[in-house]
């Protein structure tokens, strides 16, 4: 799996955002594919609203995500993907779904704030692989998906990385960031 991330305008309009998230998963296809020659770069939705990533007339999985001064996208070949970034600095009120969920996503966990939203992006992170609604993949413990998420803390920001595998084998994760001068670091 390819993540790109920026620090993003945090007054910035919800189409812009998402349009900047869009950008970003084109520039990080161009930067990082791994076969030499043009790349052909496509996204288009689903139904659902879900982002389709086409490759050179190929489907690729992707994922992105974006939070008030911050956007991510991911792409990768091999499997299905979700990613989803929190503000760890909010002001959201998560110990009534801390409580309504106990039995759910967070079972078996300790109800920090930092467990619970590294339960809450993974959650939202299988959601976005699965295609699954977020509500249903609430409703259900997450220990046997915990091998397949990498979780990166980035300034303020926590991002999960979810990997659909069948299998123990996790695929590596490159991790890049686009700073302010467009430039990937």
């Amino acid at each position: 799996m390819v993540i790109g991330y920026r620090l993003y305008n945090d007054t910035a309009s919800p189409r812009q955002v998402s349009e900047a998230t869009r950008d970003l998963l084109i520039q990080l296809v161009r930067k990082y594919w791994l076969v030499s020659g043009p790349v052909h770069v496509t996204i288009d939705k689903t139904p659902s609203g879900a982002p389709l990533l086409s490759v050179n007339d190929q489907p690729v999985y992707c994922s992105l995500s974006h939070k008030s001064g911050f956007i991510a996208a991911a792409y990768s070949t091999t499997c299905s993907i979700g990613i989803d970034v929190e503000n760890l600095r909010t002001s959201k009120n998560y110990q009534r779904i801390r409580d309504y969920y106990k039995d759910g996503f967070l079972a078996g966990r300790s109800l920090t704030k930092q467990a619970f939203f590294r339960q809450w992006t993974l959650a939202e992170a299988i959601a976005k692989a699965s295609g699954d609604p977020l509500l249903k993949v609430l409703e259900q413990p997450l220990e046997k998906q915990q091998h397949a998420a990498k979780y990166f803390r980035l300034n303020s920001f926590l991002l999960c990385a979810y990997q659909a595998v069948t299998a123990d084998k996790v695929s590596d994760i490159s991790l890049y960031q686009l700073d302010s001068d467009n430039q990937w670091q």
